[in-house]
């Protein structure tokens, strides 16, 4: 069983997001570091069943407030599995939603289980899914095999317009930049396209996009060395981020998180929770929480979670300096930043004050802006922006 031990420095805060993890997938992308399983379908009611039995364990022992106003089926690839699947996890956490006429219920799926069960949109819709998160990663058949992705330009097309013309009312889309064989020209074209499917579709409300970022035993480093020529430089990384914020910023969408842009009033709720470092729940395999002041994470092996979903791999109750140094690195990652006397009132910590040499040093460079009451990164250090949150803490 989970250790039930409350961090000394937690406050008493409602929990208002869950994350359930899907871990199942068609093919394990060469990128991919998540806990995800190809191959692994006919142990879908096995993995099920042991997620009805943590969420009703954790739901139980849980001893903030619960109040949800967000789901995110995150994976894996949840729309593949079955809908009643979906709906046995939704039914459980009903009690615990703070509304269910405004909760936002968020499900990941691949253009090609679209195109695959097309009438899975109006079962998701039914479910009350609201935001629909697709990952196309490009549109450029080419730079989708250089990342092993299983699906063609073709498909992402078909399964974008299916869902573009459902009744789920906001579609999201996610991409990525710095893959090997992709070019400034290519990511370009990728990025037009979309925004030429958002300029006819007013319920693409959403659009990510990160760079690539490999663990260092990826698959993908197989095919392509970490150190090959294939990948473009820093400079041609940094022209592909700018050229992103130029684009999606020209036509309207709000670059509200580094790697994430939305028409106004439509950003991500859920993931707004875990960048305002607030406590939220989650479930499955290898599935990271923060509850009652204490991080933790289950068994990412699905063999070790199945059989023992309430024993954390990862646990760490969270003490006030590390707070504050998830809050800056956190806070920071938002477009508008940091909130100076919000930050201090939550955290009894003069940000200004107790970093001002680094802050100074880093406004004055232009990698930081900062007035009197706000502190946030500029565009210019969008690019090193790790590097500028290691200084402040």
């Amino acid at each position: 069983m989970s250790r039930e031990s409350q961090s000394p420095f937690a406050e008493v805060q409602p929990i208002k997001s869950a994350y359930v993890h899907i871990p199942f997938c068609s093919y394990k992308c060469d990128f991919c570091d998540f806990a995800a399983f190809a191959g692994l379908n006919h142990r879908e009611k096995e993995y099920f069943d042991s997620l009805s039995q943590e969420i009703a364990a954790r739901l139980e022992s849980v001893k903030s407030p619960v109040s949800l106003t967000s789901i995110y089926f995150g994976g894996g690839t949840p729309g593949m599995v079955p809908t009643h699947y979906l709906a046995e996890v939704l039914a459980q956490l009903e009690h615990s939603v703070e509304d269910k006429r405004t909760l936002e219920i968020c499900l990941e799926t691949t253009p090609h289980s679209i195109c695959k069960n097309k009438e899975k949109l109006d079962e998701w819709r039914g479910l009350g899914v609201s935001r629909l998160s697709i990952g196309i990663e490009s549109f450029n058949d080419e730079e989708l095999r250089s990342i092993g992705r299983d699906h063609t330009r073709e498909q992402a097309i078909e399964g974008l317009e299916l869902a573009l013309n459902s009744k789920i009312p906001t579609v999201s889309i996610d991409f990525m930049y710095g893959l090997p064989t992709q070019t400034l020209s290519s990511w370009e074209a990728t990025l037009d396209e979309a925004l030429d499917y958002a300029r006819r579709f007013e319920k693409l409300r959403h659009i990510s996009a990160y760079g690539l970022q490999l663990a260092e035993k990826s698959p993908l480093y197989s095919r392509y060395p970490k150190d090959s020529d294939s990948y473009p430089d820093e400079e041609l990384f940094t022209r592909m981020l700018f050229l992103l914020m130029e684009k999606l910023t020209g036509v309207g969408f709000v670059h509200y998180e580094v790697s994430n842009f939305a028409r106004p009033g439509y950003q991500c709720g859920h993931n707004s929770t875990y960048w305002r470092n607030e406590p939220y729940l989650a479930f499955g395999v290898g599935a990271h929480r923060y509850v009652d002041g204490v991080r933790s994470a289950n068994w990412r092996s699905f063999n070790k979670y199945v059989r023992d979903f309430l024993t954390d791999e990862y646990y760490e109750p969270i003490d006030s300096e590390t707070r504050i140094k998830e809050a800056i690195m956190l806070g920071l990652r938002m477009r508008t930043g940091i909130n100076l006397d919000e930050f201090a009132s939550s955290y009894s910590f003069r940000l200004e004050e107790k970093c001002e040499l680094p802050i100074k040093r880093l406004v004055e460079d232009g990698f930081l802006c900062m007035n009197e009451s706000n502190l946030s990164i500029s565009d210019k250090g969008l690019p090193v922006s790790n590097s500028i949150i290691v200084e402040l803490i």
